[in-house]
């Protein structure tokens, strides 16, 4: 049975009017901070929909735009309608853009004493998952905040394993459903990748291979699912690069090698084409192994 972390349990008795809660997980957040809202609100864990536990949504796959803050401030208004305070979630599958960080700032500055914001963000890397997540929010929003770490007690083990690979993914987009066999031919291409040589045309053959592996793995999920190819891409190299992290031999040629992944990802995220991305991180690569 999931139990609130021990920060939250902490928390209730004297909340603050804004949270940062970050994880590496981001299903862990989002029960974490459901069952936190609850606590707050109905002196109960139990989640149930309710006006008064606001979880903020969007029609953008991957970002939450400055209209979507205002209709929470403005048409959805901060006061409770039962509960003792009106609790307003930010999910971590949704990065805020500046406009939308802006506004939420604006709200935070001047809190209400019936209101309580919890940011949800997750990191890229298990072991950079502190830093990362932090990083994806302002510093003005963070240092109005009251930032907690809430540790997970789901162990990924980045065996390359079909289980511990649907772990990690399941971790970070909580309503995904697999298919077995695309599922098990994503994972084979993302192990082919840790196997790079220094071929160049053995690099670009798996970057084809990943790309679109994973483009024919998501054609099959509806329009509003909270994934998408992109997404979906940039985890599995982020389970890549946590496989060389966690190594005890771990040696120079890795590490670079990560941090190289990491800068994909991010250039990736930033809207760069994948199939340019990747290929320059191939063929920018030494023999790796």
């Amino acid at each position: 049975m999931i139990t609130l972390n021990k920060k939250l349990v902490n928390e209730l008795d004297t909340p603050f009017h804004s949270y940062l809660l970050f994880s590496n997980l981001a299903s862990n957040l989002l029960s974490q901070s459901k069952m936190f809202a609850m606590s707050l609100s109905f002196n109960s864990i139990d989640y149930v929909e309710h006006p008064d536990i606001k979880i903020i949504e969007s029609e953008n796959l991957n970002t939450l735009g400055v209209d979507d803050i205002r209709d929470v401030i403005n048409k959805d208004n901060l006061s409770p309608i039962e509960g003792k305070y009106k609790v307003v979630i930010f999910p971590p599958v949704k990065s805020l853009t500046e406009e939308a960080s802006n506004a939420l700032l604006k709200t935070i500055e001047e809190p209400s004493s019936s209101s309580i914001f919890l940011i949800l963000s997750s990191g890229k890397f298990w072991s950079h998952a502190r830093d990362d997540s932090e990083n994806m929010i302002l510093s003005t929003i963070k240092s109005r905040c009251r930032t907690i770490f809430l540790e997970t007690e789901n162990e990924i083990k980045y065996d390359f394993s079909s289980s511990d690979f649907e772990k990690f993914l399941n971790g970070n987009y909580y309503d995904l459903k697999l298919n077995k066999a695309d599922f098990d031919e994503l994972l084979d291409s993302v192990k082919s990748l840790e196997q790079i040589n220094s071929s160049d045309s053995k690099r670009i053959k798996d970057t084809q291979i990943l790309i679109n592996t994973t483009n024919n793995f998501i054609s099959g999920f509806d329009e509003d699912m909270t994934i998408n190819a992109t997404s979906l891409l940039v985890e599995s190299l982020s389970y890549l690069a946590s496989t060389l992290l966690i190594q005890e031999d771990l040696n120079n040629s890795n590490y670079e090698f990560a941090l190289k992944i990491e800068t994909a990802m991010q250039e990736i995220s930033a809207g760069m084409r994948p199939q340019i991305v990747l290929s320059n991180l191939m063929l920018t690569t030494g023999t790796h192994g």
